[in-house]
């Protein structure tokens, strides 16, 4: 089938306290109505209110106290965070990260929407009923392949590679010494881990108690014929009436979410444009993972959705269309609106900067939230260089309505997200912006490269197949690789670890190599996944005079 529009529904990591505060509309209000009634009959309080009021509690507050709770509002977040998307497009495909699966599959009409809010709330009281006190999660900046290494060298057959990100970010589940053993071989070599707000060791062996009460718990609910496409991360393919999807959610548990598969394979069957429902960093993972797409986040607190064009000139503009999204269709309540935010927002104080800024560079970084702490070294714990932090000025000039009142060279020296935070705060603009409604951007139309200038007679003149020889060579002894390896296909992160730092390295070896001084912007140039592609900018590039 063809795909072009992609909807992701965030799981545990998709809560924010007072995420939909603000937020009037009909269908929204009785989708969180839903929710609630739901919670009642279990017997809890409603729990409309932690999306709906500022001061709810966060989401560590309620791994302790309420993960209950914290499920059942992840779910209330999924809805509502489709209610809030701007209509880029029809979705050609819900995906659900982890948890978000229930709200996906509720959306493409396999349940009825209080029946989805019943699964969620099944699943947490079957969890709560298994929970020993011990285990929980441990994100890796490895690939799949290397921490799956890691788990083996555990050597504990309760814990598991649990979640595959992107390229290298991944997670392991599993019990306390088994997480504390794998952070310190992680340490051991130069690997940076981080402990995720997990109340459980999902997608783990550890789960399976749990996942066979969930299994007897949801017996009696039905599921409906499928309205919508729905792409399951943990089954690894497109789901369909045939298929037992309550067994689907009840296998999640113990079952690995593999969302880096699922991401390149619908960007192979066509995926452009892609639409985190929530805040929850699904949107830099995406980035992270496939080139050339646009990604669009909606339905954060106090924030208008944020359209973020692909790099690649050459890529597609997000479209509005007059109808909502396909998946809206499948309920009353799962209509997609776009809800005015209002002329201007509330004053912030220093924490809720911080709070945002947080939840924006780990949005752009593809990090969890709890790695992006206020007091992380911006350039030794998250890896972000001068380069880097000229782009992320951009972003946080427009997220809190600053324009051009930060100079760059103050904004690049700052070392922590508290520091930048002051920075914004004391920013001559901060706080006398209007707040726009949240309206999908469109991305850039397309810009033809300009053309090659003559190449001067005094150099022979290389052609493609050259380019990629030298580079193979240059990329080869920088990495101290065999030229063997790095073939002309080879993915620069998936299959020789360059991430975007690396990139920008070499760009400057690159550009050194073939004389094209500043000529390539190092945006386009981090867009490029192989060698080949590097060749053809390399080629294209106004400055080339081999």
């Amino acid at each position: 089938m063809a795909v072009q529009t992609v909807y992701l529904l965030p799981g545990q990591g998709g809560y924010t306290p007072g995420a939909l505060a603000g937020r009037e509309d009909a269908a929204l209000t009785e989708a969180l109505r839903t929710v609630d009634r739901v919670a009642a009959e279990f017997g809890r309080p409603a729990v409309s209110r932690l999306l709906t009021e500022a001061d709810a509690p966060s989401a560590a507050e309620l791994v302790r106290a309420d993960p209950f709770a914290l499920q059942l509002a992840v779910y209330a977040a999924g809805v509502g965070g489709l209610l809030l998307a701007p209509p880029v497009g029809p979705a050609d495909a819900l995906v659900g990260h982890s948890m978000g699966e229930i709200a996906a599959l509720t959306l493409a009409g396999a349940f009825d929407p209080a029946d989805g809010a019943r699964l969620a709330a099944h699943r947490a009281e079957a969890l709560a009923a298994h929970h020993t006190g011990g285990g929980g999660m441990l994100a890796v900046e490895l690939t799949a392949e290397r921490t799956a290494h890691l788990v083996g060298a555990a050597d504990d057959r309760a814990l598991a590679l649990a979640v595959v990100n992107a390229p290298r970010q991944s997670v392991v589940a599993g019990p306390e010494d088994a997480l504390a053993t794998v952070a310190r071989l992680a340490d051991a070599l130069g690997v940076r881990t981080v402990r995720l707000n997990a109340p459980y060791p999902f997608h783990s062996p550890g789960l399976a108690a749990a996942a066979h009460e969930f299994r007897q718990r949801i017996a009696g609910i039905r599921q409906l014929p499928l309205r919508h496409a729905a792409y399951s991360p943990v089954a690894g393919g497109w789901v369909a009436d045939t298929d037992d999807l309550k067994e689907l959610l009840v296998r999640q548990l113990t079952t690995p979410v593999r969302f880096l598969d699922a991401v390149r394979e619908l960007h192979a069957q066509g995926a452009e444009t892609f639409v985190e429902c929530g805040r929850a960093g699904l949107a830099g993972l995406v980035r992270r993972s496939v080139p050339n797409v646009a990604v669009v986040v909606a339905g954060a607190a106090a924030s208008p959705a944020v359209a973020e064009a692909p790099v690649a000139a050459e890529a597609p503009a997000v479209v509005d269309v007059p109808a909502v999204p396909a998946a809206a269709e499948a309920a009353p309540a799962a209509a997609v609106l776009v809800v005015d935010a209002p002329a201007s927002g509330p004053v912030l104080d220093r924490e809720s900067v911080v709070s945002q800024l947080r939840e924006l560079f780990a949005g752009t970084l593809g990090y969890p939230v709890e790695m992006v702490t206020a007091d992380a070294d911006l350039e030794a714990d998250l890896g972000i260089d001068s380069l880097k932090r000229v782009e992320m000025l951009a972003k946080v000039s427009a997220q809190f309505g600053l324009g051009e009142s930060i100079e760059s060279g103050r904004f690049i020296a700052q070392s922590t997200l508290a520091e930048v935070a002051e920075l914004v705060l004391a920013a001559p603009a901060f706080g006398t912006a209007a707040i726009p409604a949240p309206v999908a951007a469109p991305g850039p139309e397309p810009v033809a490269a300009p053309a090659p200038e003559p190449v001067a007679a005094s150099g022979p003149v290389l052609d493609r197949e050259s380019v990629v020889s030298q580079l193979r060579e240059l990329f080869a002894g920088t990495l101290g690789y065999p030229v063997e390896m790095v073939t002309a296909d080879a993915d620069l992160e998936a299959d020789l670890g360059i991430d975007s730092l690396k990139r920008v390295e070499m760009l400057a070896k690159v550009s050194a190599q073939f004389g094209l001084g500043e000529s390539i912007e190092s945006g386009r140039f981090i867009a490029q996944s192989t060698l080949a592609e590097v060749a053809e900018l390399v080629l294209a590039a106004p400055a080339f005079t081999a």
